[in-house]
């Protein structure tokens, strides 16, 4: 007996010990709540216990707000319930007609297939630019093809014709993290633009280099020299396709050099280029042209002469959680419509993602999805929809694959963001994070294991904050850290 009353004492000690502490944090939160960072933004908070599905936090969850890079969560995730972990995008290399006497009476297409990872060094396993192209090249020759009669076609047909989604900012699109989605991407569809700053403040700046070399690209250069340690503050304007481009903004003085990223304004036709390049200058003629198509080739003669393979979705999906990479995100999504309808486009992809969401059981009231990345500020999600995502992941065979995409708190060697995330407190090394950053726009979501090893599921979104987005990250940093001391 006595036994029995000292259990439900313990018990009852520990429920209101945890109401406390919850009662800490709610008055924490109402105190930031009126900070100037907050008082007259869009703030929304929301989490609950993983196994019971107990809400812990509910601030304003209702809100549909903008979730910036945090979408990622939900592409990702459900890219790979569709796809699966271990799906790779291919991407062929095709002759057309017969070779006589080491001519190719034909052409070599390059038929494009999605992968984000195609050239680019970022994941492990894809071949860097040079090193593609020179496999290329050497897959052309091993049939004795010396002469090609034809073009060098990019084909882009698996993609529709719409580069970039609707409502991204013409301030983006130039930049790297505004790259357009075609089917046939390269060098992670980005360049290095490199200045000289003048020596001193509001002296022009001048491009020493471009790589790699885009022919036909020509720039307006508007760049000024800013402050010491006043870092990247140069923005490149430039649509898809098009190939002037304009350059505001400064960069620091103090340096010998620095370097900007762009968008490759034609990936696609950018690719074939660089091929006809290497063919040539490994003594290969052709006599063609470079043409890029978005009808698919046909022929009776086409065969293949290799094939390209990027590393597993769930390498690719790790890489956009940690590194938050928009167009691995827009071309997965348009890969989803490819897969099911033969033809990617981001609004069936999205469309896609929205029936996929429902077959999970969530509510998607106030669910806006504009784009796959985040990268809109029209998108908009409830941090209730976001949670209980991550709570339905969790019952998924593929969730090890999902969960270790996030970075993880307080580690320094992940090559996340939360290196220092909770440093010398019980949050470290015991959260799952990923982040969100916008205009206007600082999210986190993810899991968290308490002390006494509960997993806790949350998502904080904040809209129209005033000041610096760090001012964001140390109030949500305080309340993991709170949320992580939980009994």
């Amino acid at each position: 007996m006595l036994v029995k009353v000292i259990s439900t004492l313990l018990l009852l000690f520990i429920s209101i010990a945890a109401q406390t502490s919850i009662q800490t944090i709610n008055q924490y939160i109402a105190s930031q709540k009126m900070r100037p960072v907050l008082k007259h933004a869009q703030w929304s908070l929301f989490a609950v216990e993983a196994k019971s599905g107990r809400v812990i936090l509910d601030f304003n969850s209702q809100y549909a707000l903008a979730p910036a890079s945090c979408l990622k969560l939900i592409t990702t995730g459900i890219a790979l319930k569709i796809l699966g972990p271990e799906f790779k995008f291919e991407t062929d290399l095709l002759a057309d007609g017969a070779i006589q006497n080491g001519v190719l009476t034909g052409n070599v297409i390059i038929k494009g297939g999605g992968d984000p990872t195609l050239g680019s060094n970022q994941v492990a396993g894809s071949l860097p630019l040079d090193l593609l192209m020179l496999n290329w090249t050497a897959a052309i020759r091993k049939p004795g093809i010396k002469k090609i009669s034809g073009n060098i076609i990019a084909d882009v047909s698996l993609f529709d014709r719409q580069l970039i989604p609707d409502n991204w900012f013409w301030v983006d699109i130039g930049n790297y993290y505004g790259a357009s989605s075609p089917a046939l991407t390269i060098h992670d569809n980005l360049y290095y633009l490199t200045f000289k700053p003048g020596l001193k403040v509001g002296d022009p700046a001048k491009i020493l280099n471009l790589k790699p070399s885009i022919e036909g690209l020509h720039f307006e250069n508007h760049v000024k020299t800013g402050e010491k340690g006043s870092g990247d503050n140069a923005y490149i304007y430039c649509a898809p396709e098009t190939f002037e481009a304009k350059v505001m903004g400064t960069i620091p003085a103090g340096v010998d050099s620095f370097t900007i990223k762009g968008s490759i304004p034609d990936p696609p036709l950018l690719t074939a280029q660089i091929l006809k390049k290497f063919l040539q200058q490994h003594g290969i003629k052709i006599t063609g042209k470079v043409i890029k198509s978005y009808q698919p080739f046909k022929s009776q003669n086409r065969w293949i002469l290799t094939q390209t393979f990027s590393p597993p979705l769930k390498h690719i999906i790790e890489l956009i959680n940690k590194k938050s990479i928009n167009l691995y995100c827009e071309l997965l999504v348009k890969t989803l419509a490819a897969q099911q309808n033969g033809l990617g486009s981001t609004k069936a992809g999205l469309k896609i993602i929205k029936n996929e969401l429902k077959s999970l059981g969530i509510n998607i009231k106030g669910l806006h999805l504009s784009d796959g990345s985040g990268l809109a500020r029209t998108n908009s999600i409830t941090p209730r929809i976001m949670v209980y995502f991550l709570k339905a992941m969790m019952d998924q065979v593929y969730f090890d694959d999902f969960f270790h995409s996030l970075s993880l708190a307080g580690d320094p060697d992940d090559i996340g963001y939360f290196k220092n995330w909770g440093k010398g407190t019980a949050l470290a090394k015991n959260a799952r994070i990923k982040s969100g950053f916008i205009e206007g726009v600082r999210s986190h979501a993810g899991y968290l294991r308490t002390k006494t090893g509960k997993w806790i599921i949350f998502s904080f979104i904040a809209n129209n904050f005033e000041g610096h987005y760090l001012k964001v990250d140390k109030i949500h940093e305080k309340i993991l850290i709170m949320l992580s001391n939980q009994l």
